[in-house]
């Protein structure tokens, strides 16, 4: 099985040339027959939608296609992961626009809502179960990425509280 990580679409940048603004990007429209086709042919792809008080109806990709965070990304500003389940019909989750809604309006946040559909679209539960493992793996790694190109203060006293509560013999 291999998992695709979809971040711009292809043409992307062509809209974005003509319209000055990144396009919106859809949960993944999935049906029964894509249950029947996961039987015979498995596939993994996880979408990373990004949204914020500035595309509150309008996800864009989390991830820029250089790599870089979205312009709308405010590393000063509280992330909320969205994760959706089992989806052995592969329809769009239906609390899903509300409870980004929702949350926007009591605080400007980012929120970024996994979409990994074409993996939890499947008749076989277990398949699915395993799936959600590997979107754990991807998903750290990106939140390691961010980790990284998120800059942090005062973290030094921390260490070094966390050093001595880990030296100290009981």
């Amino acid at each position: 099985m291999v998992i695709v990580v979809k971040n711009l679409p292809a043409n992307a940048e062509d809209v974005r040339d003509s319209e000055n603004k990144a396009p919106c990007l859809e949960f993944s429209h999935l049906s029964l027959k894509d249950s029947f086709r996961d039987l015979f042919n498995p596939k993994m792809e996880i979408s990373l939608m990004l949204y914020t008080r500035n595309n509150p109806t309008c996800a864009e990709s989390l991830f820029e296609k250089n790599d870089a965070l979205n312009v709308n990304f405010n590393t000063s500003k509280k992330v909320v992961w969205l994760i959706h389940g089992y989806r052995p019909l592969g329809s769009t989750p239906s609390w899903l626009q509300n409870f980004v809604r929702i949350l926007l309006n009591q605080d400007d946040m980012n929120i970024i809502v996994v979409d990994w559909n074409q993996g939890a679209t499947t008749f076989l539960y277990i398949r699915a179960v395993k799936n959600t493992r590997k979107v754990a793996v991807s998903l750290s790694r990106y939140i390691q990425n961010l980790l990284v190109s998120l800059e942090f203060y005062g973290l030094y006293m921390l260490y070094n509280k966390w050093r001595f509560y880990n030296t100290t013999k009981w």
